[in-house]
């Protein structure tokens, strides 16, 4: 049974938690939502577009936040960035769902089912993550493209840890995510609503892998499409950055919290999880460089 709990820090989040989205809303998991579709077109309808648009493309890609916070004029953009939600309301009704633990016999979801792969013939890697990217464009949905390598160590610790809870910051404190996994997908949803319908529990964010490029190119194409009542773009966005700091197993610490919220639940505590966030070493998630 994981304990329903919410920190609530009797004011507006503290600055380690907004410094933490920040960091993370520059990794490589790309999100692709109508709020930063709306603030591009609204740019492009700007007389100087085209003399500034490598510097407004590189402000976009380096820092979506402050893109978003500089440029957006739609109400609807404002209101998808940081912050966007207070604690989520408990569901008034569970999922549809075939039968309980179905995630669990669901075929695996192939790659060709959302993208022609015969479109990737003769395209280097990094082209491939273009397309992959502009497929997603005008979706609310978080998309990206990892190393097989560090997918299959990400894989490897989702069967042995099959759930977790990941902190999310929200105004007034912050609030637990539940994450369960099945093949090669994630399943989150507000742990409010896991305690109220547990499996049937309706999510905020289906992540999926496609590990279908993995053996011939070595990577593995992800996507995930959340609920817009429930997360934001940069939320959504959060949360997948979180999961990979976890399970990819390059921090003994993290790796000690699954270890102990699976293995010895009356030692483990939210608290701790709040802490890895508060400090969030910037290093700790830099795409590290390759030497030539």
């Amino acid at each position: 049974m994981v304990p329903c709990v919410m920190l609530n820090l009797g004011g507006r989040i503290c600055v380690a938690a907004r410094t933490a989205v920040t960091i993370m809303s520059k990794q490589p998991v790309n999100t692709s939502s109508y709020a930063m579709v709306r603030a591009i077109e609204d740019l492009e309808k700007n007389p100087y577009f085209d003399k500034y648009a490598a510097k407004i493309a590189k402000a976009q890609k380096e820092s979506p936040e402050e893109f978003l916070a500089k440029f957006a004029k739609n109400k609807e953009v404002k209101e998808s960035q940081p912050g966007g939600h207070g604690f989520t309301k408990v569901a008034e009704k569970a999922k549809e769902s075939a039968s309980k633990g179905a995630y669990s016999f669901a075929p695996q979801k192939k790659l060709e089912s959302i993208l022609k792969t015969d479109l990737l013939q003769g395209k280097t890697n990094e082209e491939v993550a273009y397309i992959w990217m502009e497929h997603f464009r005008n979706k609310d949905a978080v998309c990206g493209m990892i190393s097989a390598e560090i997918y299959e160590k990400l894989h490897e610790a989702t069967i042995k840890y099959p759930c977790f809870v990941l902190p999310l910051p929200r105004d007034q404190g912050y609030e637990f995510i539940v994450v369960q996994f099945a093949g090669h997908e994630a399943h989150f949803t507000p742990l409010i609503n896991y305690q109220a319908y547990k499996e049937d529990a309706p999510e905020c964010l289906t992540m999926v892998h496609y590990p279908d490029l993995k053996e011939e190119r070595g990577i593995v194409l992800m996507q995930g499409e959340y609920n817009k009542d429930v997360l934001n773009a940069f939320e959504a966005q959060f949360l997948v950055n979180q999961l990979q700091l976890y399970f990819s197993g390059s921090d003994l610490a993290r790796t000690g919290l699954l270890e102990k919220f699976h293995h010895r639940p009356n030692e483990f505590k939210h608290s701790e999880l709040v802490q890895q966030l508060e400090s969030l070493d910037l290093n700790a998630i830099s795409p590290k460089k390759k030497d030539k």
